[in-house]
């Protein structure tokens, strides 16, 4: 089935569902757009990580460090 041919079949559901059916496609639909604003805001975040550490305001820790904080789970204040 094509994409044509579901939105035609979805947009007859919507129109002739019962409201049980409807809340159900409410919801899928709700919780799509929750996650694409997740991943929207986790990779403005990355974006403006990247940003600064280019700049060099950025916090860069040697592998002993990171070894040192996973192993104790203690994590600096600036995280």
């Amino acid at each position: 089935m094509n994409t044509p041919e579901i939105r035609t079949l979805l947009h007859e559901e919507i129109e002739h569902g019962d409201d049980r059916l409807l809340k159900m496609i409410y919801a899928i639909v709700k919780e799509y757009n929750e996650a694409d604003d997740v991943a929207s805001k986790r990779k403005q975040l990355i974006e403006e990580e990247r940003s600064k550490y280019l700049k060099g305001e950025g916090r860069s820790y040697s592998w002993q460090e990171v070894k040192n904080m996973a192993i104790h789970k203690d994590r600096p204040n600036e995280l």
